[in-house]
């Protein structure tokens, strides 16, 4: 838990003090989120390109977007009017009060220094696509190695340690004592991994330990994977269980 939470201090922006959405490398190396960069941007009097915007990249998906891109104020067309003929133009290395382009001056948030971004201003920038990708394989880690809490205990719930695919819930080591009492049907049922979403208990390999999911009609027995691939089912006629069921019953 601590290296993972060491790991987490490394994806969040030093802006906005999020996971990074649509990083930016800046040239001092470091990162700063696409709409957080357009925010300082306009803080220091430079008027960015269309907030509304994304960069465009194979990477940018509805889950990378950020809430706050809807909720940024357009300038109204005679303020829009006004700024153009006052020379604060539309241009991102344009700055107020000027008419000709100048280099953009970006004061970074993690070296406090002034970064130079030329007269492109955040269009000069590449997107961090491999920091984007690392901030998105490790949400759903997060979301995988969550815990899974007993559905049993009162207030304060312990974390699961167990599951039961015929009961379809995960328990503690006491509630699942608790719920299945010595001497009862349920004693007898197996415990498993807890989860979330429990699958139906399908019939297993005596040999191999594994799900079965051929029939060998020349053996006339179920068979897995493990089986399938023996030498003493090479000439054998195979097929899925579901296609032998129904050949089968029809018969």
């Amino acid at each position: 838990q601590t290296s993972m939470k060491n790991m987490e201090r490394e994806l969040v922006c030093p802006v906005c003090k999020e996971m990074y959405k649509q990083p930016l490398a800046l040239p001092c190396a470091h990162n700063v989120c696409h709409v957080c960069a357009g925010d300082v941007l306009l803080q220091h009097g430079y008027l960015c390109c269309d907030p509304t915007s994304e960069p465009s990249s194979p990477a940018a998906t509805p889950a990378t977007r950020s809430p706050r891109l809807g909720r940024r104020a357009v300038p109204k067309p005679d303020r829009l009017d006004r700024l153009l003929k006052s020379g604060f133009g539309t241009y991102p290395g344009r700055k107020r009060g000027t008419v000709h382009p100048q280099t953009v001056t970006f004061p970074c948030p993690a070296c406090q220094r002034d970064v130079d971004l030329g007269e492109r201003g955040l269009g000069g920038l590449f997107r961090n696509l491999t920091l984007e990708r690392v901030v998105e394989r490790y949400r759903q880690t997060i979301n995988i190695s969550a815990a899974i809490m007993c559905q049993f205990c009162k207030p304060p719930q312990l974390e699961a340690t167990k599951g039961c695919t015929e009961c379809k819930s995960s328990f503690c080591n006491e509630c699942f004592k608790l719920y299945h009492p010595w001497g009862t049907q349920k004693a007898q049922h197996e415990p498993t991994p807890p989860t979330l979403t429990f699958r139906p208990k399908g019939l297993m390999c005596p040999e191999h330990k594994e799900e079965v999911t051929h029939y060998c009609k020349t053996c006339q027995r179920l068979v897995c994977q493990l089986c399938r691939v023996r030498r003493v089912h090479t000439s054998h006629k195979v097929t899925p269980v579901l296609s032998a069921y129904q050949a089968l019953r029809v018969k």
